[in-house]
């Protein structure tokens, strides 16, 4: 598998954010509030947001000294406050090689021993396989589908949804 280390964002980081994110086959997969197109301003914007953060949220995936991913944890409040959602990418050169699965690992671990969350889930758009099998190939556990929960690129997609628990990952 293709070395990798998990790392905090930094400036030096938006040119290769800004190639990398900037595919609409990765937006496809994500939350419409990651803008498409993806420009230099773009990731200028969210590398300060991430180096704004107490405890660290985005994990920056690095490989050949090069930024090509994130993982990001969402925290939940109020009675939600110790669940966190887990979103992540990877550019398209890594896609299909493992290292998603082994990085979602490390991530997860690291957030576990930072934070008091006690469960990580995570919603997937129904037909990205890629992304599910990664998921579950890291630990997780698929609690079921929800029909026609999102709407994207106009059209009501199911959201396939995962979790994981922190009493099962000791």
């Amino acid at each position: 598998m293709t070395p990798f280390i998990l790392r905090r964002w930094q400036e030096s980081d938006i040119p290769a954010l800004a190639k990398y994110l900037n595919n609409k086959k990765i937006w496809d997969n994500c939350r419409d509030r990651l803008p498409y197109p993806y420009t230099s301003e773009d990731a200028a914007s969210f590398i300060q947001y991430a180096k704004s953060q107490d405890v660290q949220n985005n994990y920056c995936i690095e490989i050949n000294a090069e930024a090509v991913g994130n993982i990001s944890f969402d925290r939940g409040t109020d009675v939600e406050r110790f669940n966190a959602e887990i979103g992540y990418w990877i550019a398209e050169p890594y896609w299909n090689k493992g290292i998603m699965t082994q990085a979602l690992r490390q991530a997860v671990s690291d957030y576990f021993s930072q934070t008091d969350v006690v469960r990580i889930f995570a919603n997937v758009y129904a037909g990205n396989f890629a992304s599910m099998r990664a998921l579950e190939k890291a630990g997780f556990q698929k609690t079921g589908i929800q029909h026609s929960a999102c709407f994207k690129n106009g059209r009501f997609l199911d959201c396939h949804c995962f979790e994981l628990l922190k009493e099962d990952t000791l």
